[in-house]
């Protein structure tokens, strides 16, 4: 019989709102991540939090996005991310409070990354042995040239 090694352990990321929109409305590094997580080379987390911002931010007349096209992306989200509620709430991040909602899930979720666009979160580099990153930066991470 043969022996089989130990699986390599997935990384396990949260993606911020603004990379769960970029996903969805263009191509990009995002989609790419969006992908992966749904081919199951990486396990992507959300929280009802972070899918209720996701609604939200989908709202903005910019995207003008039908409630169906809004329901439809919120459904594939639903089903590709492991939905979580947060059991560690943190209040680290003071110029824009919601941003703490991504670190709450990152963190219950022990999450290896948390992959943002967002000045405030990437400021940040690393919380609690995790690190943020661009769509760009984890791309190069787990794929070095």
């Amino acid at each position: 019989m043969k022996k089989r090694g130990k699986q390599p352990k997935k990384l396990k990321v949260v993606l911020d709102t603004n990379i769960l929109v970029s996903a969805w409305l263009w191509e990009g590094n995002e989609s790419k991540i969006v992908e992966m997580i749904e081919n199951g080379l990486v396990v992507g987390y959300t929280s009802p939090q972070l899918i209720q911002e996701f609604e939200k931010v989908m709202n903005y007349p910019k995207f003008r996005l039908s409630e169906e096209e809004i329901a439809n992306a919120i459904g594939y989200y639903q089903i590709i991310l492991r939905t979580i509620e947060p059991k560690i709430v943190v209040n680290i991040i003071r110029n824009d409070p919601a941003d703490n909602r991504v670190l709450d899930c990152a963190l219950s979720a022990k999450a290896n990354a948390i992959i943002t666009g967002d000045k405030h979160l990437l400021a940040l580099e690393k919380f609690k042995n995790i690190r943020i990153v661009t769509s760009t930066e984890f791309l190069k991470l787990i794929k070095p040239d």
